[in-house]
């Protein structure tokens, strides 16, 4: 392969991710990878890709430079190295197998629809019952002007009781996604969320069950809102507080899917 040709094809490929993480950022979807405290990082990640396509271009310029035929002031150029020493045959194999590992996330970021993780992703990983506090997460005081508790607030007040029983006859008002679990009753389901520290690799599934007449004509994967009142039940031989339901409503997917810890 021409080195022009290898540095031009290396050019695009950084590019393209550059356009890539920009792409992302701009529709909102960076959000369904990553932790939204780390998208200064996607943008900084931009900034550096475009950078070394540029830089790769400069130097697939040079090569052209140096590779026009010997005129009359050849003589005083000077010849690049990889002219006076000849690349190996097997030199440029570690360079394709670079621009297919480098192209491969640029391809899939382009071409896979960006959905954020859901039921599927509870069954190979489980779903969590509890969520304990963590050093620098929001408390509740802090959460009081900002609305109803959410799932996580809800699982890291069961995880503070001495006695779960406490919560019977509290009111309940929650989004998530429907998960259904076969060891669940016929009119129960998972309103579940995904907790995100820093990417998806360690999201973990949170969720509270949901005791409903309706259960069964729930859509899995489909975001509901769910208003009622806790009662003592059980799942999988433990008592856990379920949701009583008053109602249960389709609602949009929010903007931020996932909770933050």
């Amino acid at each position: 392969m021409n080195p022009r040709v290898e540095y031009l094809l290396k050019a695009v490929v950084l590019a393209a991710s550059g356009l890539m993480f920009y792409a992302k950022i701009s529709d909102g979807t960076l959000a369904f990878y990553i932790n939204q405290r780390f998208a200064w990082l996607s943008l900084v990640a931009v900034l550096i890709y475009m950078a070394l396509a540029m830089t790769m271009a400069y130097k697939a310029g040079q090569h052209r430079r140096f590779d026009r035929p010997l005129g009359k002031l050849a003589e005083f150029e000077v010849i690049p190295l990889q002219a006076r020493h000849p690349r190996r045959p097997n030199a440029h194999r570690a360079s394709w197998l670079a621009l297919g590992l480098l192209a491969l996330p640029a391809l899939l970021g382009f071409f896979t629809p960006a959905r954020p993780l859901g039921a599927s992703a509870i069954q190979s990983r489980g779903i969590g019952l509890t969520a304990p506090d963590r050093a620098g997460s929001v408390t509740q005081a802090q959460r009081v002007a900002t609305g109803p508790k959410n799932i996580l607030d809800w699982l890291r007040e069961f995880s503070r009781a001495a006695d779960l029983s406490a919560f019977e006859g509290k009111e309940a008002d929650v989004i998530g996604f429907v998960y259904k679990d076969a060891r669940a009753r016929q009119d129960e389901f998972w309103v579940s969320r995904f907790a995100v520290s820093c990417c998806v690799a360690d999201a973990t599934a949170l969720g509270l069950l949901v005791r409903t007449k309706d259960a069964e004509t729930l859509e899995i994967d489909s975001w509901v809102r769910v208003v009622g009142k806790f009662a003592m039940g059980e799942f999988a031989g433990e008592r856990i507080p379920v949701i009583v339901a008053e109602r249960v409503e389709p609602t949009q997917q929010p903007a931020q899917p996932y909770l933050y810890p």
